[in-house]
């Protein structure tokens, strides 16, 4: 079985710095949005995970699988493929 790549969390404010030519929502499911935003060379992905609040930075090949499963309505592939590349949230220390 191969290691699947794990998405780098993204700052929030990265985000919106990367998006400030115009922001493509390409599907909400299941706490998880895909976005693109514009940039003056291409575009860039990104995945929001609202089960944590963290941004994620997809790559372009990626992201397309991620479509074709979403307009496929394969919503349980799709989290299956989101899932095991999303970093576990960090949990506070007890002071």
């Amino acid at each position: 079985m191969s290691k699947l790549e794990v998405f780098p969390v993204t700052p929030f404010e990265t985000y919106l710095e990367m998006t400030q030519y115009g922001t493509e929502v390409h599907f909400e499911y299941d706490k998880y949005e895909l976005l693109s935003g514009t940039l003056e060379d291409g575009k860039m992905y990104f995945l929001i995970d609202y089960n944590t609040g963290l941004t994620y930075e997809v790559e372009e090949n990626i992201a397309h699988t991620l479509l074709q499963l979403n307009e496929l309505g394969k919503g349980d592939h799709l989290v299956q493929e989101i899932r095991p590349r999303l970093r576990p949230s960090t949990s506070l220390s007890r002071i």
